[in-house]
């Protein structure tokens, strides 16, 4: 006799073959959920982070006119992605 599983949809040759794939299944599923929270409270925290830092830069700039700076291969990011998004704004 087959089983089949609803979480894997997959047949299975036993029961207890199917029990051990879909607690497999279904701790999979709930580790991937978990780092996706993550991923998306550290992506709310950078956002936040740019608006803040585009905030400031502004201000500088309607302060004292103009800002200057030196960027570092240190200083960057593997695609120089937040760095370069500042100017997203004045191109497009």
């Amino acid at each position: 006799m087959k089983f089949y599983s609803e979480i894997t949809k997959k047949l299975y040759d036993d029961k207890d073959t199917l029990v051990k794939a879909e607690i497999e299944a279904t701790k999979a599923k709930t580790d991937r959920a978990q780092k996706a929270k993550e991923v998306t409270e550290l992506i709310k925290k950078a956002n936040e982070a740019t608006k803040a830092a585009n905030k400031a830069l502004n201000d500088f700039v309607k302060e004292y006119g103009s800002f200057k700076t030196t960027i570092k291969d240190k200083d960057v990011d593997d695609d120089f992605g937040s760095f370069w998004d500042i100017f997203d704004r004045f191109i497009f």
